[in-house]
């Protein structure tokens, strides 16, 4: 499954250095596997995308939905 992009907003007036590099890191990782898919040929258009993306919310959904309060 793929990452979910974090429901956070990030302030930059207060992200700490640490943060703002954990989070470019995540950021570049998300594209480094975008990058990856495109050149491997791994693209959905169309319907077939809108599926991908229909399931995709749903494990997110549910995968929310597990966690504790």
């Amino acid at each position: 499954m793929a990452q979910p992009a974090s429901n956070h907003s990030v302030d930059l007036e207060t992200e700490t250095p640490v943060a703002r590099q954990a989070r470019l890191e995540w950021e570049r990782a998300r594209l480094n596997e975008a990058y990856d898919d495109i050149a491997n040929g791994r693209v959905l258009s169309g319907d077939d995308a809108l599926r991908w993306l229909e399931n995709e919310l749903a494990e997110a959904e549910a995968a929310l939905a597990r966690e504790p309060e």
